[in-house]
């Protein structure tokens, strides 16, 4: 009997834990952030597909270092055939969207997005947008649109004709704010689809005319100082 009861404690308090567990769960929409300290890989914080447009599966938010490279991709395994939206781009079946915050030690830093699809691998009227949403940073994205309060840094944009890849260069991206990447697109292939992108996070490159002033003042320094040892010679 008193083994019986113990196994019954036991197995009462896993019940407990368990339920405690999915009480003080976070909300669907709080997803884990992921630190990535200079380089990783990035799957979707938050995908939709046309089946299910308004319940999007849940991923990772990130914590990007500056400087870093990144890259972010996706797998479809099945053919797609259910319209999610549309954009001057063309229409798309699916959107990943990737949310990031730009960790401490970035200031008015570059970002440069580039997206492009695998030779053997088919997505049709691949596109991304990229948007600030450091004042909507809790908002899931949304479809059609950009989160109230969010800053739209580029519209959809896709590879031109003829071109299997596009890249974007933004500048002004700074610590501490939030950012959306959303990437569209069909996986129109037979066994579906794939496409691969990178981040590439760096300093703003000291500008030329700066080069050329810290080049003229290291002359003054070196004519000033071959003067002063002139004058020195002839006080002598």
């Amino acid at each position: 009997m008193t083994t019986k009861n113990s196994t019954l404690a036991v197995q009462g308090r896993r019940l407990l834990g368990a339920l405690l567990c999915v009480a003080f769960a976070p909300p669907a929409a709080l997803a884990a952030t992921v630190p990535l300290n200079g380089s990783g890989a990035m799957s979707y914080s938050f995908q939709f597909l046309g089946t299910s447009p308004g319940t999007p599966t849940i991923g990772s938010d990130y914590l990007l270092a500056v400087p870093g490279q990144y890259t972010f991709t996706d797998t479809f395994t099945s053919k797609q055939t259910t319209t999610l939206g549309s954009s001057p781009v063309g229409s798309y079946d699916f959107q990943d969207s990737y949310r990031f915050t730009v960790a401490s030690g970035a200031n008015g830093d570059t970002l440069v997005a580039q997206l492009g699809l695998p030779p053997t691998f088919n997505v049709a009227n691949l596109q991304f947008r990229l948007y600030d949403v450091t004042a909507a940073s809790s908002q899931t994205p949304v479809v059609g649109g950009v989160p109230p309060g969010s800053v739209l840094l580029t519209a959809w944009m896709g590879p031109q004709s003829g071109q299997n890849s596009v890249s974007a260069s933004f500048s002004g991206i700074r610590a501490g704010d939030t950012y959306l990447l959303d990437v569209a697109g069909i996986a129109n292939g037979d066994s579906g689809g794939t496409y691969i992108g990178q981040l590439n996070l760096a300093p703003v490159p000291l500008p030329a005319a700066a080069w050329l002033l810290a080049s003229a003042l290291g002359l003054v320094g070196v004519a000033s100082r071959h003067r002063s040892g002139r004058g020195a010679a002839t006080d002598d």
